[in-house]
């Protein structure tokens, strides 16, 4: 715990893992999701009037999974930038505490100039690495509430569904897949928006 205090960008990394493993399930399931508009589509339609309603959702589902994936993709990026911050906050703080040694042993103006610039640049890096986690959160954030407005769709497909004739349980079993679908994207939103707040206490 001491290391981590001390070298807070040890705890960047290991979110960066955890960030990244966590945005593999988003994206697996956003673009299961997208298939599954995909094929929901050709079912109501062979289902005519009676799925005309459902027909319209799988427009909204295709759109929101669609909206997750380009937003996950940029969570990738912006995760890869957060790792690349740490690492250049880390070689900052120990260059300050090489240069930090060398004031301890002697007195020399150009060293402690020196030391001046690289503490300016330690604390640089970190307000960068605040900036980038803020990013984050915002990213995460949407897609948490796309899963809520996927909730809702859910709900709405499900009535629609019921009226499908004997399309009904094909179109109900999509609903019910949508809905699980979301929950597991907030799983893992919930798991990353955690590890990021314990990162930001760090921070502090």
């Amino acid at each position: 715990m001491d290391s981590i205090k001390k070298h807070p960008e040890i705890k960047c990394f290991v979110t960066v893992a955890t960030i990244v493993a966590q945005l593999e399930v988003i994206l697996t399931e956003a673009k299961s999701l997208s298939l599954t508009s995909k094929n929901a589509r050709v079912v109501a339609i062979r289902a005519g009037e009676a799925a005309l309603g459902f027909k319209s959702i799988t427009n909204f589902i295709n759109e929101f999974s669609g909206r997750t994936i380009q937003t996950t993709e940029h969570i990738n990026l912006h995760a890869s930038q957060l790792f690349r911050l740490a690492l250049h906050h880390l070689r900052a703080s120990q260059f300050e505490q090489h240069l930090a040694n060398s004031l301890s042993l002697f007195e020399h103006r150009q060293s402690r100039a020196l030391h001046h610039k690289a503490a300016g640049q330690v604390k640089d890096a970190m307000t960068a690495l605040k900036h980038e986690l803020q990013n984050l959160q915002w990213q995460f954030e949407e897609i948490e509430q796309q899963m809520r407005a996927a909730e809702y769709i859910a709900v709405t497909s499900r009535v629609e569904a019921s009226q499908a004739g004997e399309f009904c349980a094909s179109l109900e079993s999509v609903s019910d897949y949508i809905s699980s679908a979301a929950m597991r994207i907030k799983g893992a939103i919930e798991t990353n928006l955690s590890t990021l707040d314990e990162l930001e206490r760090v921070f502090k």
